[in-house]
């Protein structure tokens, strides 16, 4: 009892890493033990473990010092109780994209994510052993004790890390070059690369220039009717939950009887918001996207206002994650603005007094920004008013894994009805103003969301690993009378399950305010290019 009371640093990294290696990794090896089950490969799991602990003791003995120990090892173990809770859960992983994610979500969708058994976690893994950390007494050694006691300990460790690796190489060679998914899951290590690869994106993010881009761009149309369209940017909305793209369900009732044109093959950019928002209004595509590059770069807002185009971004999400940071902005998270809120700020509030912005500008054209809350999970039961509760019985709570796949389900096609709802009130608007400008709406969800196939809960995969359900996206097009006229809607129709992506958002936005510039690529025009 008293080696417990009264440690060396050394020591107290040990104890912390065990603890750490051993209660932070059960998804690992459970992801492990499927592809070498427990009872051939006793030896290599065991070698797994200490290569997993000898690892992250080396890198807490390089950064844990008499005086920095305990505000380290407390903030660890805190933040692995958290990341292990969401891993073990929802089989969330932390990479620097969820990173991102989880900095910029907004105290709503944090209070979603709260939950009892996330206090357990929290008490248990966290605060009752940062506690004892607080408490125990740490032996005083200068800094050239510490320095050649640690130094020890890490040649001892390299020595066994090294031996392990090479007794067990084939294994390790397979398990990590055929199953690279794997190392996501560990336990803090890669979470702590993550925080570390997000840190410098974010140094480099504000460290190069600001790059201005076509500059070249103008309006270039055949008439003089300005044109109003409103692009709807979902939230969380899996194409194949629409009734539209043939899901068995009635979840576009009032859709169905509007002339429109759902995109049924639309993939998305990103697995999550943070990236997938950004990324769809760049030119940069998916596979050259970084926020590096992206958020230093004008995006086609950018470049449509730059045009003439007057812009507005109303958004009942968290934020427009940089996309309108040059442009008109309004919070509808915010009841000052929406009036109509009651568990939470409805999407259809971004409606209200949206026509007395539209008279104020009668003599420009117009791209409306609705930023939906959509479908966002995993709080999905609160997504939508009361008359929209369809599909019962629903899932009551934000831990998922407690309900059925039924209930799941049914609260979240519920979501997809009420997103019907707020896109067929938004037609009937561009309906009203169609005597003045030619009106059009856009719709397209940012991501997809797992619900529960194949244990998976929410989204944010790495994309490299994600299923289907996170990036096949729901996409709708609606032209007015007048703009239908500049559209072959019928072959659009007849071609709307081509594969897309959310590479052509930039060139179909170009192509509908009809904005020329020697960016824009008629081939990636969704409209243009299926016509």
């Amino acid at each position: 009892m008293k080696f417990f009371q009264r440690v060396t640093t050394t020591s107290l990294v040990f104890i912390v890493a065990i603890f750490l290696t051993t209660t932070g990794n059960l998804k690992f090896f459970s992801k492990v033990i499927e592809i070498y089950p427990l009872v051939d490969n006793v030896a290599f799991l065991a070698s797994l473990l200490v290569w997993l602990l000898v690892f992250l003791v080396i890198g807490l003995l390089l950064v844990c010092y008499r005086y920095s120990a305990r505000p380290i090892l407390i903030l660890l173990l805190i933040v692995s109780a958290i990341v292990d809770y969401f891993t073990n859960n929802y089989s969330i992983v932390f990479d620097d994209n969820m990173i991102a994610n989880s900095l910029e979500t907004n105290v709503a969708e944090s209070v979603d994510l709260f939950s009892f058994e996330l206090i357990v976690y929290v008490i248990l893994l966290g605060l009752m052993p940062s506690y004892w950390v607080y408490k125990v007494q740490i032996v005083k050694e200068n800094f050239l004790q510490q320095l050649w006691s640690k130094l020890k300990v890490i040649v001892i460790l390299l020595v066994m890390f090294v031996l392990i690796t090479l007794m067990f190489s084939k294994s390790y060679t397979f398990l990590f070059r055929e199953n690279k998914q794997l190392r996501l899951y560990i336990n803090p290590t890669y979470y702590l690369y993550a925080i570390g690869k997000h840190i410098n994106s974010k140094f480099e993010t504000t460290t190069i220039s600001f790059k201005i881009i076509a500059q070249d761009a103008l309006i270039n149309r055949a008439d003089n009717k300005k044109k109003l369209i409103i692009m709807v940017v979902g939230e969380t909305a899996r194409a194949d939950r629409f009734s539209l793209n043939g899901y068995q369900r009635m979840t576009n009732p009032l859709l169905t009887n509007e002339n429109v044109i759902s995109l049924s093959q639309v993939y998305s950019c990103g697995t999550d918001t943070a990236y997938s928002l950004p990324c769809m209004f760049s030119n940069l595509g998916r596979s050259d996207y970084t926020h590096v590059q992206g958020k230093n770069m004008s995006n086609v807002l950018d470049i449509l206002s730059h045009a003439g185009v007057e812009i507005l971004w109303r958004d009942n999400n968290s934020s427009s994650k940089g996309v309108a940071d040059r442009l008109t902005y309004q919070d509808f998270k915010s009841k000052r603005l929406n009036t109509i809120c009651n568990i939470e700020c409805r999407d259809e509030g971004m409606l209200v007094d949206l026509q007395q912005y539209v008279n104020a500008h009668y003599d420009k054209d117009m791209l409306i920004v609705l930023h939906m809350m959509g479908s966002h999970g995993p709080a999905y039961y609160k997504r939508y008013p009361g008359k929209f509760k369809i599909f019962t019985p629903i899932c009551e709570t934000n831990q998922l894994n407690k309900c059925t796949n039924n209930q799941i389900n049914n609260a979240y096609d519920n979501t997809i009805v009420y997103t019907d709802y707020f896109l067929s009130k938004t037609i009937n608007f561009l309906k009203s103003n169609q005597n003045q400008f030619k009106t059009a709406m856009f719709y397209m969800s940012d991501h997809g969301e797992s619900l529960g196939e194949n244990g998976l809960y929410l989204h944010g995969m790495p994309y490299f690993i994600a299923p289907k359900e996170q990036t096949h996206v729901g996409s709708i097009l609606w032209f007015g009378d007048e703009f239908s006229k500049d559209v072959d809607t019928e072959l659009l129709n007849k071609k709307a399950n081509t594969k897309l992506s959310h590479d052509g958002m930039f060139h179909t936005l170009l192509g509908l305010v009809n904005v020329d510039t020697l960016l824009y690529k008629k081939e990636l025009d969704y409209i243009r290019y299926i016509k």
